[in-house]
């Protein structure tokens, strides 16, 4: 499915660019604490990656499309709200420095 596929691609690029900042603040941050919670972030951003992709392929209501429809909004939804909170915590991180 066509739709699926780009819905794959966009999360994947905001995954990467939320990754590659996280891999920036961890270069350039001095202290070790500061490092383990950067790595925390970065598991929570794959985790994410991984439940969010999982959640594509597999809609609930396959047979009747005002359900797979209803399911896509509310998946889009759950994938803003918690890529924005990702992007808050990076941000915290960046204030930090």
């Amino acid at each position: 499915m066509a739709s699926q596929r780009t819905l794959k691609k966009e999360i994947i690029a905001e995954v990467m660019r939320l990754f590659d900042e996280a891999l920036i603040i961890r270069a350039v941050s001095a202290s070790e604490a500061m490092q383990s919670e950067i790595e925390d972030l970065m598991d929570d951003i794959m985790v994410f990656t991984d439940d969010s992709l999982r959640r594509v392929t597999h809609p609930s209501g396959k047979d009747n499309p005002r359900l797979v429809k209803a399911y896509y909004k509310a998946l889009r939804y759950y994938i803003a709200t918690n890529l924005a909170s990702l992007s808050e915590r990076l941000d915290d991180f960046v204030e930090g420095l």
